[in-house]
């Protein structure tokens, strides 16, 4: 026998919901997914230490019926169960997968899932290990229990799911997927009051000090379904490692003059108005505007952008309208840095807390990369004229446990939005989108290989390619420039593409190399074109297989188009870092995007 693996780092799950008992906000929402029990003796949740056990992330092992067995249990008496994860021992290429970005989990109550409101994470407790649901953002939410560890041990010690839970495959349109659901089936009630003390983020990295035990003392197991109401005023104080403050001063809120943010909202008519919005814009949620039901699509502070999107649910006779920022949905504040004279632009960036940061981040966002901000040395997350944009890419970043800050930023000195060429009419438009460029490198790999080097040069070879077939092929840099992650999204739309295809490489830890494959990303619309092209490159090449994924990156959430990132490999891998050395195999890749694009086109 043998499983696949799924290393899960802190979800930042698609849908909100509304769970019986319990007043979520506004903006919970539907969700369209449904899901498959998977056989308990073939999954098992762990908590794997890292840090020399100061935290702990969640793994999730999925056995693989009829195939080399992977992991092993040991038991102490009245002890946690140690798991001893074979994989580690031997080859378990085409039997175990390993996750390692917040597409992986997520948790599913009564039929939706909690989205941007929870994530999970593995919170210390004395002499025990608990698997929490947290509040990303309103701390007036409850937290939810959903296992423990029974005891502390060295190693990888399996959790125990309370009653209740369960752990599903998720299903799209019927077919199972490679996400997995914590899963409770039915509404869940609160349990008694309890002090709920607030832990390092999972997946993050603190500074030095090391972990301070809490001094809350232990309270009685949650009700059924586990659910702990938020901490009560007059609860004890907890002592938990600081975080690293925001970069610059954060008392200055934008500019009045960019004028009232925009919203842009449809009224809800029935129990089908959720997808139907959703259909056209995937982050629209439930909110209400004087005390009237709505579907929120955005916000905005250019009225232009406003109608446009007005306009495109106007095209799906949904009767959209724009109306003034104020209100209950307004985006919520969050630190800027004082602006310079000539500030004009908004940059995200999460402090550099260990060496592991940008990997953290890229896992979230390909395209982040070092900088330096006001001496500090931070990672970056692309550069944005209108704020509401950085808003969301700082959102995306926190629900994964990350302390991201928005800071202003002056305009950039060189222009990088690439400039579109006329196309004549009829013409089937390709946009290739290589990934980094110019000030950043990408990913840095064994023997000190670049990504974007790599990017660029599979980008060019599958260009070629395209336009031999008669294709109209448009890229968002055409030498080693930095594009920010907006343009390159808006110059795909502008340019009317029929696919945009994102070209990467992958990073992971120096110390991993046996980590190697190709691994393909898509959202909404794009799933039928990721599949062509991670079909068509690994036919075309002996690469290893590390799946199709969804995910919520910038360039898929903001191209209306069917839209796919492909991470061609790891250059920290030692199989496909001598691949990327080797134009032969690099050509090979190249040619199997190339004819995975023309197959999903039907050329």
């Amino acid at each position: 026998m043998a499983f696949l693996t799924r290393s899960l780092v802190p979800l930042a799950a698609t849908f909100a919901a509304a769970v019986a008992g319990l007043a979520f906000p506004a903006e919970a929402m539907a969700t369209s997914f449904g899901q498959q029990p998977i056989d308990p003796n073939l999954v098992v949740p762990v908590a794997s230490p890292i840090r020399q056990g100061a935290l702990y992330n969640l793994l999730i092992l999925e056995q693989v019926p009829n195939r080399r067995q992977c992991w092993q249990e040991q038991t102490e008496d009245n002890g946690p169960t140690v798991v001893d994860p074979l994989l580690l021992t031997f080859d378990f290429a085409g039997s175990c997968d390993r996750k390692t970005d917040s597409n992986g989990y997520s948790v599913r109550i009564n039929g939706e899932d909690l989205g941007v409101q929870y994530r999970l994470e593995i919170a210390q407790r004395q002499d025990d290990l608990v698997l929490l649901a947290r509040p990303t953002r309103d701390r007036s939410l409850p937290v939810i229990e959903i296992g423990r560890t029974q005891g502390r041990a060295e190693g990888l010690l399996r959790i125990q799911l309370n009653p209740g839970w369960q752990l599903t495959r998720r299903l799209f349109n019927g077919q199972p997927t490679g996400h997995i659901y914590v899963t409770h089936d039915a509404p869940l009630t609160p349990g008694p009051v309890a002090t709920a003390p607030q832990p390092p983020a999972v997946g993050t990295s603190a500074p030095t000090p090391p972990l301070i035990p809490s001094t809350t003392p232990i309270v009685p197991a949650p009700a059924a379904g586990g659910i702990l109401p938020p901490p009560q005023p007059n609860l004890p104080p907890v002592s938990v490692r600081p975080t690293a403050p925001p970069v610059g001063n954060t008392e200055v809120p934008p500019s009045p003059s960019q004028g009232s943010p925009l919203r842009v909202v449809v009224p809800v008519a029935g129990p089908s108005t959720l997808p139907q919005v959703r259909a056209v814009e995937p982050s629209a949620f439930r909110t209400t505007v004087n005390g009237e039901a709505m579907i929120q699509a955005g916000v905005f502070q250019d009225p232009q952008r406003a109608e446009e999107m007005r306009q495109r649910l106007a095209a799906a006779r949904l009767s959209a309208q724009v109306i003034g920022g104020s209100g209950s949905a307004a985006l919520p504040t969050t630190p800027v840095a004082t602006p310079a004279p000539n500030a004009s632009h908004f940059r995200v960036i999460v402090p550099m807390q260990s060496p592991e940061t940008l990997q953290q981040v890229r896992n979230v966002e390909p395209e982040a990369f070092r900088a330096t901000v006001e001496g500090q040395t931070v990672v970056q997350v692309g550069l944005f004229q209108e704020r509401q944009r950085a808003e969301e890419v700082r959102q995306t970043l926190v629900a994964s446990s990350l302390p991201a800050t928005i800071v202003a930023a002056p305009a950039p000195a060189v222009v990088t939005t690439p400039v579109i060429p006329n196309v004549p009419r009829g013409q089937t438009v390709v946009v290739i989108d290589p990934g980094h460029g110019g000030r950043d490198p990408g990913a840095v790999g064994i023997g000190g290989i670049q990504e974007k080097v790599i990017n660029t040069t599979i980008s060019n070879r599958v260009r070629q390619r395209l336009q031999e077939a008669g294709l109209t092929v448009l890229m968002t840099r055409e030498g080693d420039q930095w594009v920010d992650l907006d343009a390159r999204a808006q110059f795909a739309n502008r340019a009317r593409a029929d696919a945009f295809v994102s070209i990467h490489a992958n990073a992971i830890s120096m110390a991993r190399p046996e980590v190697n494959g190709l691994e393909t990303y898509y959202l909404a619309s794009g799933e039928r074109l990721a599949r062509s092209i991670h079909n068509s490159v690994l036919r075309n090449t002996d690469m290893r297989d590390r799946g199709v994924r969804q995910a919520r990156f910038y360039v898929l959430r903001h191209t209306t188009m069917p839209a796919v990132l492909v991470e061609t490999g790891f250059v920290t891998g030692a199989e496909d870092a001598a691949r990327f050395r080797n134009p032969t195999a690099v050509n090979q890749i190249a040619d199997g995007i190339a004819r995975g694009i023309l197959d999903y086109l039907g050329r």
